[in-house]
């Protein structure tokens, strides 16, 4: 418990008004009843902010009994609940961001610049755990920050240093209220899963296992900042105006690149960066290191769009415009893509047969133009495209961005996997290049 106490004193908070986050759990409450104990030393205003997930039926019992426990101690009590989530459906990602843009509101409303959670050292395992298992990037890979600044304010953990047991231990010692929540018990949930079956065994090893947890933590932490700080010299010379210089950014060490392509998706992604994940930026870095030009399919309906020396990250829209030139192989926006593949064997639609010599190179992908017209193998005169995906029964919502293959010139040789045009060569006639949709 001393570590929890010199930590908070370290924070530098005397005549302050902190913020505290408070479930009415056994976490959130020892948190509460320390800072109770600190608040005439150190001169604090304490608000507590509660949220009501609206879950449970017990929950509204519980908000009853904080609310009068922080009566009984003269605590501001400031709650939220939740009528409804996006979509009538739970989801953590939507609850942690009620929650916070909750806890905004009470830091501005009580001109506080410090938020404090109850993430204690159990927390700390299963959170590495979870990374560890799903993938993260290496300052995820360190679990979290006891103390970090978000949103404008700090926010503290001063329970790291403590376990689940040792927090009941105490709160059960000084006869505190708490909330016990049965959902925690449930093995539908990941992180109970970890917290039930992983954690004993590790602490049958070590019961003072979180200690070294908080060990890893550190060292990935500086690993971290030292990274970070290279990054900062360079970032604002490569990212201009959300659009990164491929040929800067193709001189950076390999860390360096991954430190800048997260820093860069976080700014994009902003509360949706949880579910960016490194196998994201790994295809994003293999697309940067081959420098074709192409667009590639991303989360939340974004796009990635690389061309002329220029990486972005834009939102994605029907009837997106785009025009790419290509020489071997290019990445399309429906995540297909078309390349040259000479060994092929297939005749169907996904595969054209040209003669270099009847076209003008190079190859050119790009979606629909109004007026657009092709001439259909075997077929005398010409078609409009948009009758062609008429006859095709194209949904019209992928109309707008479906790819079509032009020369030089701008002449429509091929609609990939339907329809092709009088360039194509059968096998038994010259042809040079196989282009395949795949």
């Amino acid at each position: 418990m001393k570590e929890v106490y010199n930590f908070i004193y370290s924070l530098g908070i005397k005549d302050c008004n902190i913020v505290v986050a408070v479930s009415g759990g056994p976490d959130s409450m020892l948190l509460l009843n320390i800072l109770l104990d600190l608040r005439k030393k150190l001169n604090l205003n304490i608000v507590v902010s509660h949220v009501h997930h609206n879950l449970r039926k017990e929950s509204d019992d519980e908000a009853i009994k904080l609310k009068k426990y922080c009566e009984e101690n003269n605590i501001i009590f400031e709650m939220k609940k939740i009528e409804e989530y996006p979509n009538n459906k739970f989801s953590e990602q939507a609850a942690r961001k009620i929650r916070y843009d909750f806890f905004d509101e009470v830091i501005k409303k009580y001109n506080s610049d410090i938020l404090f959670t109850a993430h204690h050292g159990d927390d700390l395992i299963e959170t590495i755990l979870m990374r560890l298992t799903r993938g993260s990037t290496l300052k995820g890979y360190a679990g979290f920050e006891r103390l970090s600044t978000d949103r404008g304010y700090k926010i503290a953990k001063p329970l790291i240093f403590l376990t689940k047991d040792e927090i009941k231990q105490y709160l059960d010692e000084k006869k505190v209220w708490y909330a016990t929540d049965l959902s925690n018990e449930s093995e539908k949930y990941t992180r109970n899963r970890f917290r039930k079956n992983i954690l004993p065994e590790l602490k049958k090893e070590n019961k003072d296992v979180h200690n070294k947890f908080i060990e890893y933590n550190e060292k990935i932490l500086f690993a971290h900042q030292y990274i970070k700080k290279q990054l900062d010299k360079v970032y604002t010379d490569i990212v201009v105006s959300d659009q990164i210089n491929i040929k800067l950014f193709s001189e950076l060490d390999d860390i360096l690149k991954i430190y800048l392509l997260e820093e860069y998706l976080k700014e994009i992604y902003k509360d949706n960066i949880l579910n960016i994940n490194y196998t994201h930026i790994n295809i994003i870095k293999d697309v940067l290191s081959k420098k074709n030009n192409c667009i590639i399919d991303l989360p939340y309906n974004k796009i990635g769009i690389l061309e002329y020396n220029i990486f972005k990250v834009v939102d994605k829209m029907s009837g997106y415009n785009y025009n790419y030139t290509f020489y071997d192989n290019i990445v399309l926006p429906n995540g297909k893509k078309i390349l040259i593949d000479n060994n092929t064997l297939l005749t169907s639609n996904y595969v054209i047969h040209l003669n270099s010599k009847e076209i003008k190179l190079p190859f050119h992908v790009r979606n629909m133009k109004q007026g657009d017209k092709m001439t259909i193998k075997n077929m005398e005169g010409s078609k409009k495209v948009s009758d062609i995906f008429t006859d095709f029964k194209l949904p019209k919502e992928l109309r707008g961005n479906y790819p079509i293959v032009t020369d030089d010139t701008d002449t429509i040789i091929w609609i990939p996997g339907i329809k092709k045009s009088k360039f194509d060569r059968k096998k038994t006639k010259k042809y040079d290049i196989i282009l395949k949709y795949d």
